[in-house]
């Protein structure tokens, strides 16, 4: 139910109004004579819309409106003019108006349209309510929000951004991705919005430099949209889980890594000592039709994609490169989408995994190599 205070010293317009208006069934109206009596009312209770008449005795309805504002009362306000009266619309408009109305005419017409414009004034302030919820929502929120344009400038960050990276938000508003993640070079950075048009979303593990140059680990959620036609990312960020110094050193080779993999044209796993994947390029999820979004969505094994009869040797030969970290050229009859079969000769390096385990690489050799 929507809530209307009506204004008008002609009483016979008043019962009209209300008659025309309470008749769609979602309107309640309250009315008064004058500006005078309609601020007492407001003194006891608030309304969703305020429709005020115009020329009125004493305060008439433009100053009745100022008079709202300057308390602070964002009550969306309609005002209604004689025919001919272009100035008194520019004031009212100017003075904070919502909409205003013409009085005269066709009285059936007339209420439509006023109706209309009770309706629209009630949805816009609640979309605008609800947009300043949210951006206050943003602006206080404990996690790092930052939006960036397609060319990776900084376009808005919110307050813990500017706080974990040591930015003023004029000076963020100067700098790209690049200045805060090396690894995001102008070539980089339009390879990952490619990948990111085509998932929609993606989380990934980076580390940022502060102004004065500490590093800091953080885990990264990235969505894209678009906002007046321009593309627009989306990124989120917090910390990641306390590490040592060894453990941010792995990390960091780790992030390097995988970055430079995405780029391969050819496959490339890391697989952990039981088999398990910990991490696939783009050209693996194509072959395989799994796409690798993070750690925490892991599924199945390396294993899983080995033709049947040939795991128990994969199995062996994995634990043997990864437990010996040694460097070797193996064979590996795999299976991918669709029943795609091929046997791929991978260069196998094992490395010292986290918490004294291991894992291996496997990159593809290409037969023309």
């Amino acid at each position: 139910m929507i809530t209307v205070l009506f204004v008008d010293d002609e009483p016979a317009l008043l019962d009209v109004s209300r008659l025309y208006l309470e008749k769609t069934g979602d309107l309640k109206v309250d009315t008064c004579f004058s500006t005078e009596q309609a601020i007492e009312m407001l003194k006891e209770r608030s309304y969703d819309v305020i429709v005020s008449d115009y020329e009125m005795p004493g305060i008439d309805g433009i100053e009745f409106l100022k008079l709202l504002r300057n308390l602070g009362d964002s009550t969306p306000f309609i005002i209604f003019t004689g025919r001919g009266r272009e100035h008194v619309v520019i004031e009212a408009l100017n003075s904070g108006a919502d909409f205003y109305l013409q009085k005269g005419g066709d009285p059936k017409s007339q209420f439509a349209e006023l109706i209309h414009k009770i309706r629209l004034a009630v949805e816009r302030q609640r979309i605008e309510r609800s947009l300043q919820i949210t951006r206050e929502a943003v602006e206080k929120a404990s996690v790092r929000i930052f939006w960036l344009d397609s060319r990776g400038r900084f376009i808005y960050a919110n307050e813990a951004t500017c706080s974990a990276l040591g930015y003023t938000h004029e000076e963020l508003m100067r700098l790209t991705i690049g200045d805060i993640d090396p690894f995001f070079s102008r070539d980089e950075w339009n390879r990952f919005t490619e990948r990111l048009r085509s998932h929609r979303s993606m989380v990934l593990q980076a580390f940022h430099t502060r102004k004065d140059r500490m590093k800091i680990s953080v885990e990264m959620a990235f969505n894209i949209g678009e906002i007046d036609e321009r593309g627009i990312i989306f990124a989120y960020s917090w910390n990641a889980r306390e590490r040592t110094a060894l453990d941010v050193l792995a990390a960091q080779a780790d992030a390097r890594c995988h970055r430079i993999a995405e780029a391969f044209p050819h496959l490339y796993f890391e697989v952990e000592a039981d088999g398990r994947l910990r991490f696939w390029n783009n050209a693996a999820s194509a072959f395989t039709g799994q796409e690798y979004k993070d750690r925490t969505h892991m599924g199945g094994t390396f294993l899983d994609i080995v033709m049947k009869g040939q795991q128990a040797h994969v199995a062996n030969t994995i634990s043997r490169v990864g437990e010996g970290h040694q460097d070797e050229v193996i064979q590996v009859p795999l299976t991918g989408h669709g029943d795609m079969r091929r046997n791929v000769i991978f260069r196998a390096r094992g490395f010292e995994g986290e918490h004294g385990g291991h894992f291996v690489q496997l990159l593809e050799i290409p037969p023309e190599s």
